[in-house]
């Protein structure tokens, strides 16, 4: 089996590099050929007739095509080396195609369809011209004739695509005839891109070795820098499809961002624009340097073992690293857990840096080549390596910011100079890019990257490096853009080590969308665009407030800092607090700022827990938070950091329900620190709420005070502050049609788009187990309710908002959907529908994707939040009707539910209830809450009776 791997050769970098190297030892092929080639022969005495001859040999093939990919895959987990398989894979299809090829010519010679050997050669393009073949990766093939093909060789041609079909393989193929091939390849860049990786498998060596040479006169004559373009506009392209970061926490192996295309490209452009034949010609001509070389090899390494090792467990060709993948290929790869990280977490930080390997590489190369094409003649390129091209750009350029220089948008350092022995330019040179707002020089930076690998974080830490730094966090110069420069070249993670604990760090959640290091950097974008003004619109309370702030540099670093501690194996407010403690005083930041980022940091997440989760209209839960916060400058400063924390978690993440809900929190807070009572904010704040809808009703629809005083009678206090003014219009313009119609359901679905959800609004008559029912109905209809507000009026009707997502946590707002939905309610409400067999827990399958998450679940029953309510607080994962599964658990119990939050962070739900008895009162006994505990814990968990947590005063 994976006996002929043990042999194998020690393989240096430079052999990996080799892109036609691909086969490195005859050996390494699992391919039994001398074998297949006996029992060719066997077979072709023993059914010598065309038709079972075909039938057998296609037997033999396949069963060979079997053991070789076994042993293949065997030797991939025994030696997690994906650049053996990928070129010992190539070489056996090498192998398996010359044998269809001389067997399939034999026979037809033998039958006398060709007088002498045809003028065919057979070309492997594509990733197979590389020599680099994944488990089901397609087989590129060009058949070149010396001229337009034959019958006889079309049917040849036919014979041989028919068997590899048969066998089960993806073959993309076409047929040329020698001097039309370059003549196509003018017009597409596709073509030209897979003339570049072309190779001869078998077949005429005279007529490949023609082909070979006239390709590569054909690119000395074209213009390196169209195709240099063209290469860099696709990969544009590329990127913006699958996602404009490298960081996204379920990346696109081969064609994301930092992923193995980003390295092809580089091959590509480096043979098509320096005439070379691989990639190790590039150091000898000081395109790349010997560590960025060896960093490819390492990258191109790892990522190919994590590709086959996708293709291998999905049977298909799979390239997405999804979170179930994730799962089943960390401990395959050999990582496990360690230090407070999960072994798929560790695999994943080890992913995110070799993408960042392979994306500076690719960026820093191609950047370099373009500026080499664009300053100096094309027919000169390849007499120029990089190094003498700058240093002669320099020397050109006006000396403004000695010892950097600009030159045509670009800021370098002078060819004379070294970062590694000058470590304190490395800092300004980052300073001067933002200041003068300049891209730094591909070979610039390239030097730097060398100069901080060679010095020590005491040489990067100096006093005026601290200054520094701290200018570039709070500057107003686009800090997001230098940040994450900073970060890829490795110096944010050196110059602050705590940092650089987090690079690269994956979040294992559906919550968030980007790493620690990424969210983090885009944190402090957000935060400045909040001070510019360009998110007014999305964020207006915290785009005022943000200037209204004393402790501006505080707050920029508490933002840097503020999951600085993730990964650490306990609570990263809490840690992360610690480490602020630390790192502050070392930046230069005065005590009372520490302070202030210490508490920042500790309490970051504070503000939207409580907004999101708790009832705003009890006194107490505002009174609670304003013990916490204290004064009015840490509420400003936790609701601006709340914002671009949440803004930065990914797209779509922040919406208008949760800004009004923010805005509510704050106002009310702010009052109370200002001297009024929580409980005469809360009224003060349902009464501005309610006289602004009714001045807009009045004044803009020519509605009578009387009309507006009937309905909005009927409401609560409470609910005035639960919505803003657009949702209050709509709702009382709902309320009005209910009670003028006579009917007993109100219900309207309005699709948001750009919230990624749509809006569901019931008005009822009350019962017991309403909320459970509107919950199954929805989830029956295959959505999902991500959040909720429940509101009864005073005549005993409920006025219920939830937003919901379709399948694809999209809006629902297909009209066959929407009238699906609105008939599975109105069924629901009536008893037409036995809900509990329709939404059984055991009949309902979670995707591979949540089934990988550890969500531990709990049950809390909390006496202490509210003076009036129980709140009963659930967390678990989410599930279809996991909401109905709960609410119909409380409804068994005799409990009322008052009002409820729903929320979910991908694949974790998060619900509150305040709740009363069926007296209308508090639930103190402790047997009560043990009984409701226990049944809302067998139906998020039926194995976790041992993480019941009660909170009870």
């Amino acid at each position: 089996m994976a006996e002929i791997f043990e042999t194998r050769p020690k393989l240096s970098w430079r052999q990996w590099l080799d892109p036609l190297g691909y086969a490195l030892a005859a050996d390494l092929s699992p391919l039994d050929l001398e074998n297949l080639q006996k029992e060719t022969e066997k077979l072709a005495v023993d059914q010598p007739e065309d038709k079972a001859f075909r039938a057998g040999f296609l037997v033999l093939l396949k069963s060979h095509l079997k053991d070789g990919r076994a042993k293949l895959a065997e030797s991939l987990h025994i030696y997690r080396d994906g650049s053996v398989y990928v070129g010992a894979h190539a070489l056996m299809m090498d192998q398996l195609i010359c044998h269809i090829l001389d067997t399939s010519l034999a026979r037809a010679r033998a039958k006398g369809q060709f007088k002498q050997q045809p003028k065919l050669a057979l070309m492997a393009i594509g990733g197979y011209g590389r020599g680099e073949l994944a488990p089901f990766s397609d087989i590129d093939l060009m058949f070149v004739s010396a001229k337009r093909p034959s019958g006889a060789m079309v049917e040849l041609v036919e014979a041989i695509l028919y068997l590899l079909w048969d066998m089960g393989l993806t073959v993309g193929h076409s047929v040329r005839a020698l001097d039309e091939i370059t003549q196509i390849a003018k017009d597409d860049v596709t073509i030209t891109t897979s003339l570049l990786e072309m190779r001869p498998i078998c077949g005429d060596e005279t007529l490949a070795e023609t082909l070979m040479a006239q390709v590569k006169k054909w690119v000395s004559q074209q213009n390196p820098l169209e195709f240099v373009q063209a290469k860099l506009a696709e990969r544009d392209a590329r990127h913006r499809q699958h996602g404009a970061t490298r960081y996204v926490v379920e990346p696109q192996v081969k064609e994301g961002k930092g992923g193995l295309r980003d390295l092809h490209t580089l091959f590509w452009i480096a043979k098509f624009a320096y005439r070379i034949s691989d990639i190790t010609d590039a150091i000898a001509l000081g395109v790349l340097r010997l560590s960025e070389a060896r960093s490819f090899a390492a990258s191109q390494r790892f990522l190919w073992t994590v590709r086959c090792f996708l293709h291998l467990r999905a049977g298909r060709a799979d390239d997405r690293l999804a979170f179930d993948a994730q799962v089943d290929i960390a401990p395959q790869m050999g990582f496990h857990d360690r230090s407070g990280l999960r072994d798929v977490e560790r695999f994943m930080r080890r992913y995110f840096l070799a993408a960042r390997q392979a994306g500076n590489l690719t960026r820093i190369f191609c950047a370099a080549i373009e500026t080499d094409f664009q300053s100096s003649p094309s027919s000169s390129i390849a007499r120029f390596s990089l190094g003498r091209l700058f240093s002669f750009a320099s020397a050109q350029s006006e000396n403004k910011l000695a010892p950097f220089e600009t030159r045509k948008g670009w800021l370098l350092l002078q060819s004379d100079l070294r970062f590694r022995d000058n470590p304190a330019l490395i800092m300004p040179l980052f300073a001067h890019a933002q200041s003068e707002q300049l891209d730094i020089e591909p070979d610039t930076l390239r030097r730097v990257t060398r100069g901080i690998r060679a010095s020590s974080v005491e040489a990067l830490q100096s006093p005026d490096d601290k200054k520094l730094f701290l200018e570039i966090l709070t500057s107003a110069h686009s800090p997001e853009r230098m940040l994450r420069l900073m970060n890829e070249s490795g110096h944010l993670g050196k110059f602050l080590p705590d940092f650089g604990r987090i690079v690269g760090m994956m979040q294992f959640d559906m919550y968030h969308s980007y790493t620690v290091d990424e969210h983090t950097i885009k944190a402090v974008g957000m935060l400045a665009k909040l001070e510019a003004g360009a998110l007014e619109e999305d964020a207006p309370l915290a785009s005022a407030v943000i200037h209204e702030i004393e402790s501006r540099r505080a707050l920029y670093v508490a933002v840097l800092l503020h999951d600085i501690a993730k990964g650490r194996g306990g609570d990263h407010s809490i840690l992360g607090a610690e480490v602020a403690r630390e790192v502050c005083p070392a930046l230069g930041l005065t005590p009372e700022e520490t302070e202030t980022v210490i508490w920042l940091v500790r309490w970051h997440l504070l503000m939207s827990r409580i907004a999101f989760r708790y009832d705003l209209q009890d006194p107490k839960t505002i009174a609670d938070f304003v013990e916490t916060v204290q004064s009015p400058e840490r509420l400003k400063l936790l609701l601006v950091l709340t914002v671009a924390d949440i803004q930065a978690v990914g797209p779509n993440v922040w919406n208008g329900w949760k800004a009004a809900l923010m805005r509510d929190l704050y106002h009310r807070a702010n009052e109370v620190m200002g001297g009024i009572a929580p409980a005469e904010a809360a009224a003060m704040a349902a009464e501005m709420a309610r006289d602004e809808a009714r001045h807009y009703l009045e004044e803009k629809e020519g509605w009578s005070a009387a009309e507006f005083e009937e309905i909005a009678s009927r409401f609560y206090a409470s609910y005035w502050t639960s919505f803003g003014l657009s949702d209050h219009l709509d709702q009382i313009r709902l309320a009005r049609s209910f009670d003028t119609s006579g009917k007993t359901l109100l219900l309207d679905i309005t699709a948001e788009p750009e919230m990624q959800s749509s809006r569901l609004t019931i008005i009822a008559q009350d019962h017991p187990g309403l909320f459970s029912r509107i919950a199954g109905a929805v989830a029956m209809a295959g959505c999902q309710i991500v959040g909720a507000r429940i509101n009864t009026r005073k005549d005993g009707t409920i006025l219920d908002v939830f937003r919901i997502q379709n399948r694809e946590r999209q809006a629902l707002s297909d009209a066959g959907d929407m009238a699906r939905l609105r008939k599975l309610v109105r069924e629901s409400l009536a008893g037409d529908v036995i809900l509990k067999e329709e939404l059984d827990p055991n009949r309902q399958r979670l995707s591979s994707r949540l089934a990988v998450m550890q969500i531990p679940p709990r049950v809390i029953v909390n006496n202490k939040m509210s003076k009036t309510h129980t709140v009963i607080e659930v967390n678990g994962s989410d599930r279809p009707g996991l909401l109905f599964d709960i609410t119909r658990s409380l409804a068994h119990q005799g409990v009322q539910i008052n009002s409820a939050s729903v929320s979910t962070y991908g694949e974790r739900a998060v619900d509150v209830f305040y709740v009363k008895d069926v007296f209308g009162l508090k639930i103190d006994k402790q047997t009560s809450i043990d009984k409701i505990t226990k049944s809302v814990m067998d139906v998020i968990d039926k194995d976790a009776q041992s993480k019941v947590l009660s909170d009870v005063s």
